[in-house]
């Protein structure tokens, strides 16, 4: 995973509900966090999986904002996401919500004067 040169950056991330069998042939749910569609980890707890059903049913892609810490040695991503119960049936309904598009990496950005202290 690229870590920005100031070890610390916001990124948009991917949620996918997948499956896994067990040794004992049940299936469980989970969620996997994916990066420009690869892999980069899963969250351990399926709460968002009623968000990726509806997401999954309308076609849309559920995204959220990851905050990517670390080095070369050892990377960290924190996501975040708002739940599933805190979002609005008014807000489902006006789908699709694109994802917004995001800046490459860069050592600093220039914003407008609105955006400065």
């Amino acid at each position: 995973m690229l870590v920005p040169p100031a070890a610390t950056g916001f990124l948009l991330v991917s949620l996918h509900k997948e499956t896994r069998t067990l040794k004992d042939g049940n299936e469980r749910a989970f969620v996997e966090i994916r990066i420009d569609g690869e892999r980069v980890g899963e969250l351990s707890n399926v709460s968002c999986a009623h968000l990726l059903e509806y997401t999954e049913t309308v076609g849309e892609t559920a995204v959220a904002y990851a905050k990517v810490t670390g080095s070369a040695l050892a990377v960290q991503l924190v996501l975040h996401a708002t739940k599933a119960t805190d979002i609005s049936n008014d807000w489902l309904a006006k789908g699709p919500h694109p994802a917004p598009g995001l800046l490459p990496w860069a050592a600093s950005y220039d914003f407008t004067s609105a955006y400065r202290k």
